[in-house]
């Protein structure tokens, strides 16, 4: 498998992913166990990590935006190229967005866990010492939060859905405390493996950040406790684990201390929530953001371009399913190149910066309706529902929601589609959900039964990675 080639110096790596233009900032990452000799190298190999996160070959872009292209959300240029083959559907198993995903991600797992193993090996021979010992909990903790992000994106990019009979299917190269070494011959475990892998890493971040204490992070800008909950509730969702789901939902809810998440909620208020898009700063929404600078220098393959100069746009499908006074409709906006596209990334500054949302208190919201619904608490899906769908001013009250389980959940996928347009969340809300998937160019696709190919650079090191075979047979048809 090609990782641990991978783990390499912070200038190289820039270098090294440049695409149409080169990245420039620079981070520390560091290589092998004997690169860790303190804290401050624990620490800067942290840095190095959130760096991964947020660079546009994962959560900076392609695998934030890879699905909504995907699953008739939004539709890439012809004219700029981007992302234009995945909402064409014309993309392989040599696609370039596909194979920088995966190898980031395996970037940030591998990373991740090098630096918990030498963190770990520290406080064990005593090079960190005991003042330092909260501080050293805190890092583990972001660490195993950042790898259970990745590997839950990795899961559902490149394997089937969970589901009791997709569970024994293959899932990805699943990395626990080894990490295998370069060209080792490797193999992909099951999906229910990776939840596996997936739920011990969130419940060791858990434990890590229960013995950091008061050092504990709880900023939107990491992966702390808040955006942990956040990422637990979709793990245990996808899972159909509805009760620990909407447990960790509300508590990421009640960490970031603003309201609820219920009908009578309204944090943010309306103007906050139009007027906040597209902005470096922290908002009311914010469970864990990619932070972004004013002096960013983005590349050009960053989400900010590809909803603006590179013309991406929002599809018809979807912009139906606003009604006429409905404020998120106030973000969609004609596109330079044509079309309609949204303004949640436009930024407020002349180089279009903007920060990146990944998990949202609204999404909190939905996740416990959407847990209500399925167990059959009419009402108490309605309350946590309404917390979105009021921002659809002709929706007053609960009376105004479906009054079914079945009714609901429907809502409840539609909202979806609604509230999170551009960021990233249909393609594995519409499997999770079982919906047949309509687009601007393609009708009733059965999306459950697609995958992503694993990309064809990491099978042709032959060190065993199995390919989806026949991944292509489950295209949507035109």
């Amino acid at each position: 498998m090609k990782i641990n080639k991978y783990l390499i110096l912070g200038f190289a790596f820039a270098l090294g992913l440049g695409s149409c233009s080169l990245d420039t900032e620079l981070y520390d990452q560091k290589q092998g166990s004997g690169a860790y000799s303190s804290l401050k190298d624990i620490e800067s190999s942290l840095n190095g990590i959130y760096y991964r996160v947020g660079s546009y070959p994962f959560l900076g872009n392609y695998a934030t935006t890879v699905g909504d292209f995907c699953s008739g959300m939004s539709t890439g240029s012809a004219s700029s190229g981007h992302m234009y083959s995945y909402s064409a559907f014309t993309f392989t198993s040599t696609s370039a967005e596909l194979e920088d995903i995966w190898n980031v991600g395996y970037k940030i797992i591998t990373g991740s866990t090098e630096a918990i193993n030498a963190a770990n090996r520290m406080l064990e021979d005593g090079t960190i010492v005991e003042s330092e010992h909260t501080t050293a909990y805190n890092y583990i903790a972001q660490f195993y939060a950042l790898k259970a992000l990745a590997n839950y994106y990795l899961v559902n990019l490149y394997a089937l859905p969970y589901s009791e009979s997709n569970k024994s299917q293959l899932g990805i190269i699943i990395i626990d405390k080894e990490i295998p070494a370069a060209f080792a011959n490797v193999s992909r475990g099951t999906i229910e493996d990776t939840y596996t892998q997936i739920t011990n890493d969130i419940q060791a971040a858990e434990n890590a950040f229960e013995q950091a204490g008061e050092e504990a992070v709880n900023s939107a800008y990491y992966m702390g406790m808040m955006g942990l909950q956040a990422l637990k509730a979709r793990v245990y969702l996808s899972l159909g684990n509805y009760n620990i789901a909407e447990a960790a939902a509300k508590e990421a809810i009640a960490l970031k201390g603003k309201g609820d998440g219920t009908a009578t909620d309204n944090v943010p208020s309306d103007e906050t929530y139009v007027s906040m898009w597209g902005d470096v700063v922290m908002t009311d929404e914010d469970l864990f953001t990619i932070k972004k600078s004013e002096d960013d220098n983005l590349s050009a393959n960053s989400i900010n371009t590809l909803y603006g100069s590179y013309y991406a746009t929002v599809q018809n499908s979807v912009i139906n399913k606003f009604g006429a006074n409905d404020i998120r409709a106030q973000l969609l906006i004609a596109g330079d190149g044509g079309g309609t596209t949204t303004s949640k990334f436009v930024g407020k500054t002349s180089t279009a910066v903007c920060n990146i949302p990944i998990f949202r208190k609204s999404e909190m919201s939905l996740i416990i309706a959407e847990c209500e619904a399925r167990n059959g608490n009419i009402g108490e899906a309605q309350k946590y529902l309404m917390f979105t769908a009021k921002r659809n001013k002709d929706i007053t009250s609960t009376s105004d929601l479906p009054s079914t389980s079945a009714d609901l959940l429907t809502f409840i996928s539609e909202e979806r589609i609604r509230e999170f347009v551009a960021e990233g969340h249909r393609f594995y809300d519409a499997r999770r959900m079982g919906d047949l998937v309509s687009g601007d160019n393609f009708q009733n696709w059965d999306i459950q039964k697609f995958v992503f190919p694993i990309p064809e650079a990491e099978i042709n090191t032959g060190t065993g990675c199995q390919q989806n075979d026949n991944w292509s047979d489950y295209l949507p048809q035109f």
